[in-house]
C-alpha cells in the first residue's frame, strides 16, 4: 500500500519535474555524447570552448541518448526517469528484504524509509547513484543465490554507473563477506573482479585526482539529521549481534556507509541514510515482536511510533556558511515523506524546490535555437540556468555543474559565447556596460530572462571524437549480456573440474 502511495504521488508529482539541478547535466551529457558519436572522455560540452576532463561513469548518459535516438522527448524523458527508477529502487529494495528475511520485515524497512523527505529525493535527485544502487542489491542477490559471475557483472556494471554508490555497495559485499564463513570466499571473489572489471574507469577517476577539488561543494555545508530515527537505528545496531549472521549484512551497510563522511548531506539525507533505513526498519520489527501479544497500551505504542514515524517525522537542519563556522539549525515537524508527498509546500528547502519553469525554459530555448548553430556557445551568469537552456537548447555552455573539477583554464565566457542570458533582475548599470563591452544585441526576453546575441563572437566549441563508439559500446553491451547469461554455468563448470 505504502508503495502504491508513493507511485501516486511520484505521477501527481509529474508537473514539477524534472525537479533537481543534475538531471540537466545529465541530458547535457548525453548530447555531447551524440555529438562526438559515443563516449568521450573530454567534456567539450561544458566550459566551452576549453573544456574539462570527464570522468563521470557513463551508463546513466548512454541509457539517456538511446531514449533520444528512438524520438523521445528529453524533458519527458527527464520526467519518466524521475517517476520510474525511485519506485523501481523502492520495489527492488521491498522484494530484497521480503526474499532473504521476511515479508514483516519488507514492511518496516519500507516504512522506515518513509521518515525521510530528503532520502526520498535523493533517490529521484540523483538518478545514476539510484541505479547504482539498484544494480547493487541485484548483486548482492546474487552473490546471497551463489550466483558469482551474474554477482560481479551487475557490481562492475555500478561502478560504471555512479562513483560514490558503487564504493558503497562493493564494501558492504566485502564487510559481509569479512562475517559470514559460508559467503566470505565468493564475496572476496566478487570485490575484486568487480574492481579488475572496472579498471578503466576507475583508472580514468584516479588519474583525474589531480584536478578534482572538493572546494565548490555546498553539500559540505549542510545536512539534515532525523534525531528519533538514529536512536532507533542505533538501538537495532546493537540487537542485530544477537540474531543470526545474516542480519549481519545490516551492519555491513552501517560500516559502509562511512564512505559518504566527505560529502555530510550525502551521509546523513541521501545513500547514507539507507544504512538507517535498514537498521530502524530491524528494531521496529523487533520491538512489534516484542510487544504484540502484551497489553493493549504496549500495542497502543508501537501504533503510535509507527503513526510518528509515517507521518509526524521530525528533522534537523543543520547549515554552515561557506567562508564562516557559524552553524544554523532548523526544525521542520511532519516532515516524513507521506507528509511531503501530500502537501509539498511544507518546509521547503533547495533539493525540495523545483527548477523547471515550463513557459520560461522553453520559450527561452526555442530563441537560443533560433539564433545559433550547434556548435556555438550559450552562457548565463547563473550556472544552473546556463546548462539547463544549453541542454534544453542542445548546445554547448561556457557554464558547468558538478564543480569538483573546473575547467581546464580560466577564460572570458562573455568574450567566447554567441548567446548570453542574463536574469531580469540584472543591475542596469552592469547590463549597460556588457552590452557596450561585448557588442551584445538583445534577441528576447522573457519574465525571467534577457537573452543576447554576441555580434562580435566566432568561438565554437570544439566538438571532440568518441574515445569508445556506439558501436563499440553495443558490442560491450552484448558480451556482458551473454556472461551474465551462460558465465553462471561455465564458472560451475570450471569450479566442478
Amino acid at each position: 500500500m505504502i508503495i502504491i502511495y508513493y507511485s501516486l504521488f511520484q505521477v501527481l508529482r509529474w508537473r514539477l519535474l524534472p525537479q533537481f539541478m543534475d538531471i540537466y547535466y545529465h541530458l547535457l551529457t548525453a548530447w555531447g555524447f551524440s555529438q562526438a558519436g559515443g563516449y568521450c572522455g573530454w567534456d567539450f560540452w561544458q566550459y566551452a570552448p576549453v573544456g574539462r576532463v570527464h570522468i563521470y561513469p557513463p551508463v546513466f548518459h548512454l541509457i539517456l541518448v538511446f531514449f533520444t535516438k528512438i524520438g523521445i522527448n528529453q524533458i519527458i524523458l527527464a520526467k519518466l526517469m524521475e517517476v520510474v527508477v525511485p519506485i523501481g529502487f523502492i520495489i527492488v529494495l521491498w522484494n530484497f528484504i521480503k526474499r532473504n528475511f521476511t515479508p514483516r520485515l519488507a514492511f518496516f524497512v519500507i516504512l522506515s524509509l518513509g521518515t525521510s523527505f530528503s532520502f526520498f529525493l535523493s533517490l529521484s535527485n540523483y538518478i545514476p547513484a539510484t541505479l547504482a544502487a539498484i544494480l547493487g542489491f541485484l548483486a548482492i542477490q546474487q552473490l546471497l543465490d551463489r550466483r558469482v559471475v551474474r554477482s560481479l557483472l551487475l557490481l562492475g556494471a555500478s561502478f560504471y554507473t555512479h562513483i560514490g554508490v558503487s564504493w558503497f555497495f562493493a564494501f558492504a559485499i566485502l564487510l559481509y563477506g569479512l562475517q559470514d564463513k559460508q559467503y566470505r570466499r565468493r564475496a572476496v571473489l566478487v570485490f575484486g573482479a568487480a574492481i579488475l572489471l572496472s579498471g578503466p574507469i576507475l583508472f580514468r577517476q584516479l588519474a583525474a585526482l589531480k584536478v578534482i577539488s572538493l572546494a565548490g561543494i555546498n553539500e559540505r555545508y549542510t545536512c539534515e539529521f532525523k534525531p528519533l530515527e538514529y536512536i532507533f537505528a542505533f538501538f537495532g545496531l546493537i540487537s542485530l549481534f544477537k540474531m543470526n549472521i545474516k542480519y549481519r549484512l545490516f551492519l555491513s551497510f552501517f560500516l559502509a556507509s562511512l564512505a559518504f563522511l566527505l560529502y555530510p548531506y550525502r551521509f546523513f539525507s541521501a545513500q547514507g541514510y539507507l544504512a538507517v533505513i535498514l537498521l530502524l526498519g530491524l528494531e521496529l520489527d523487533i520491538l512489534w515482536q516484542h510487544l504484540r501479544g502484551r497489553r493493549v497500551w504496549a500495542k497502543c505504542f508501537v501504533f503510535l511510533l509507527i503513526s510518528y514515524f509515517l507521518f509526524f517525522s521530525a528533522t534537523v537542519l543543520i547549515e554552515r556558511g561557506e567562508n564562516n563556522n557559524k552553524i544554523k539549525l532548523k526544525i521542520f515537524s511532519a516532515d516524513s515523506t507521506l507528509t511531503r508527498l501530500f502537501s509539498p509546500a511544507r518546509n521547503i528547502r533547495i533539493a525540495s524546490n523545483s527548477l523547471w519553469f515550463q513557459d520560461e525554459y522553453l520559450s527561452a530555448a526555442k530563441i537560443i535555437r533560433e539564433n545559433s548553430q550547434s556548435c556555438d556557445i550559450v552562457y548565463s551568469s547563473l550556472q544552473v540556468v546556463g546548462v539547463s537552456l544549453a541542454s534544453i537548447a542542445k548546445r554547448p555552455t561556457a557554464n558547468g555543474l558538478l564543480p569538483e573539477i573546473g575547467a581546464l583554464i580560466n577564460f572570458d565566457p562573455f568574450l567566447t559565447s554567441k548567446i548570453i542570458v542574463l536574469p531580469i533582475d540584472y543591475s542596469s548599470e552592469a547590463l549597460g556596460g556588457l552590452v557596450k563591452k561585448y557588442n551584445l544585441e538583445l534577441i528576447g526576453k522573457t519574465k525571467m530572462f534577457f537573452i543576447y546575441k554576441n555580434l562580435s563572437c566566432n568561438t565554437r566549441a570544439d566538438i571532440r571524437r568518441a574515445g569508445i563508439s556506439f558501436m563499440a559500446i553495443f558490442l560491450i553491451t552484448c558480451l556482458f549480456v551473454a556472461f551474465y547469461i551462460y558465465g553462471s554455468k561455465v564458472y560451475s563448470y570450471v569450479m566442478w573440474q
